[in-house]
């Protein structure tokens, strides 16, 4: 557990994959949840990594569940993401070297859709050609989400910063450099159907965002793996399993620590961890916590 020292810049590898770049507005049900063991209870708050202006203020269910909390956990070390060990640790992993090119591993098909693609937005190819498809197809999705008018940071680091200014002690339940390596292994081996996958769902965005705002706005996380999570599990289990699951059971074990403590935590992780059979929700409640959602 640490303080915050100093200021720090959001950056846009905080996130894992598309879909938990996503966002929604203030409602009377949010997605933040209260967990229980007797008289220790936790909280747990669903992030997205980037916000449209009018999505503040954020529903005040979070900020009941800040204020009553001693402790904020959330994914990563936020501020860690600006160091320059974090630049260079991002350029060996996630570029490509000895002059090879995002179209050495691309159809010809694939990588005219992308050249295409990206000429909406003013931008050559040759700008992006060193990354490879887990940093591209982030670089694709930002472009997208930032034209569609998110251009603010997210949940995760309006807290960051608000604890900090409370001088309110953080935690995380990753380094910067694991997540940087689940990110990196993204499309390993499939770098063609993964960058055409990202470029049919950012052709679907206009259609898809808006019911996944709704349910998020509803808090109705049935809706929103019915909605998503549950195609994209079927059509790439290993990337579910990498990004999700196996993420949530890891995470499970130290959740279960500050449940066992009288201290009240507030844990801010990504809303798609939160969803599912194989969501943090989920694996509490099988494991005899109380949860239930904030109104």
């Amino acid at each position: 557990m640490r303080n915050i020292r100093g200021r720090f810049k959001p950056v846009f590898l905080s996130s894992l994959f598309t879909t938990l770049l996503l966002t929604a507005l203030s409602c009377q049900a949010a997605s933040v949840w209260q967990v229980s063991k007797g008289d220790n209870t936790i909280y747990l708050g669903g992030t997205l990594h980037i916000l449209s202006p009018d999505d503040y203020p954020l529903p005040q269910q979070y900020d009941v569940a800040y204020q009553a909390s001693d402790l904020l956990v959330f994914e990563t070390d936020l501020a860690a993401l600006v160091s320059p060990q974090f630049v260079e640790q991002t350029q060996q992993l996630m570029t490509y070297k000895n002059g090879r090119t995002i179209r050495d591993d691309l159809s010809e098909d694939t990588y005219q859709q992308l050249k295409t693609y990206l000429a909406r937005y003013g931008v050559s190819v040759t700008q992006v050609e060193k990354m490879k498809p887990s940093f591209l197809g982030i670089t694709l999705s930002m472009m997208a989400l930032q034209h569609a008018g998110l251009t603010n940071p997210g949940v995760d680091n309006f807290f960051f910063t608000k604890a900090d200014a409370d001088e309110k002690r953080v935690d995380w339940f990753e380094t910067p450099t694991q997540q940087l390596e689940i990110l990196s292994k993204l499309g390993e081996g499939e770098e063609d159907a993964y960058i055409r996958y990202s470029l049919e769902e950012l052709d679907t965005m206009s259609e898809t965002l808006e019911p996944m705002k709704q349910a998020w706005r509803n808090g109705n996380m049935n809706q929103l793996f019915d909605s998503s999570m549950d195609t994209f599990k079927n059509d790439y289990p290993q990337v579910y399993a990498n990004v999700l699951t196996k993420r949530n059971l890891a995470w499970l074990p130290k959740i279960e620590e500050y449940l066992a403590t009288p201290e009240t935590e507030f844990v801010l992780v990504g809303t798609m961890h939160m969803a599912g059979p194989d969501g943090v929700l989920s694996m509490l409640e099988t494991k005899g916590f109380t949860v239930h959602q904030l109104q």
